[in-house]
């Protein structure tokens, strides 16, 4: 069972409760699987959308919630220093069959995929409204 309210993870989101898979499947219909860690690496959850056959198995994309975001994130910090570019928002993986936006929080990192053909268009609407929840 997923727990929510873990204290690791202090999100600024206007609802009373942490951030939760649903948060994420209602900005858009074309969102097939998020993911919330902490920036200690715990998996806050990791949830396929209802109905939506995965790619990969839960324990794949437990296991990339883990390291991947810290990393990808962290390289994309270090090769762009952010007194010239200004801060990291967000990074995306580009899969053969989907792109996964990740997301970096202020206490972790936030992962959404959405299929390849559509994600562009996909994460360019949900980001502001991400933004919205998290600030």
């Amino acid at each position: 069972m997923t727990n929510y309210n873990n204290p690791t993870l202090r999100l600024t989101v206007e609802a009373p409760d942490m951030l939760k898979p649903e948060d994420i499947f209602q900005l858009h219909p074309k969102i097939r699987w998020t993911a919330l860690a902490s920036k200690s690496n715990q998996v806050i959850f990791s949830q396929m959308r209802e109905g939506v056959q995965s790619y990969t198995s839960n324990s794949e994309d437990r296991a990339f919630m883990e390291m991947g975001p810290l990393f990808i994130t962290g390289i994309a910090e270090r090769l762009t220093p952010m007194t010239k570019a200004g801060k990291l928002i967000c990074v995306i993986a580009c899969f053969e069959k989907d792109y996964v936006l990740m997301i970096q929080l202020e206490e972790g990192h936030l992962a959404i995929s959405v299929d390849k053909d559509q994600a562009l268009t996909v994460f360019d609407n949900i980001l502001p409204q991400i933004q919205k929840m998290i600030n």
